[in-house]
């Protein structure tokens, strides 16, 4: 669960932060949200949607990435589970400075309210393209695309091929995205 710590932090201060291995905190408006390690079955949805976006993407300008810091604002930076960004000047040595092409999050138990709501609004607010949030319990995408600085919201289920806006040209196949894993959990 994000949990937030009671001290106003800037954006040096999370550049700094030691939090030891496989954890990550996230900056919200000088607030610190610590967060725990995804699972087995969170990682293996992600590795299947990066292969997919990087065979697509191979030699193109649009580069996809895990666990990078995205500067939304000042002291604002979250830190979704993958980011699909065009403009590589705003790429740092630390962070991407503004928003990206496409931002996708993998639902967790302890985070799915944090992801749905606080990140909805604040990708919205910076302007996000599109925002998808997986729901690997159900196997659901919800893809949130954003029309005249508002998200407009389709869904689809794990037998579905999802087009990417951001990308024209690509559709995420869901059947492989969603593919159970025997091991998982284990």
């Amino acid at each position: 669960m994000a949990m937030r710590r009671e001290q106003y932090y800037t954006y040096e201060d999370w550049q700094n932060f030691d939090l030891g291995e496989g954890r990550h905190a996230e900056l919200i408006d000088g607030d610190m949200y610590m967060m725990a390690s995804p699972s087995s079955r969170h990682q293996a949805i992600l590795m299947e949607m990066s292969r997919q976006l990087s065979n697509h993407l191979r030699g193109k300008r649009c580069k996809p990435y895990f666990g990078l810091g995205v500067q939304l604002e000042k002291n604002t930076v979250l830190i979704p589970d993958l980011i699909v960004i065009c403009d590589p000047k705003k790429l740092t040595k630390s962070s991407y400075e503004g928003a990206p092409d496409l931002v996708v999050e993998v639902l967790s138990p302890s985070t799915a309210k944090y992801d749905k709501l606080t990140k909805f609004i604040l990708y919205q607010q910076a302007g996000v393209p599109e925002y998808w949030i997986v729901d690997p319990t159900d196997n659901i995408l919800t893809i949130h695309r954003l029309i005249d600085g508002k998200y407009t919201t389709s869904v689809y289920s794990d037998t579905d091929t999802a087009p990417v806006n951001a990308i024209p040209g690509f559709t995420m196949d869901l059947s492989e995205v969603f593919i159970e894993d025997e091991q998982e959990g284990e």
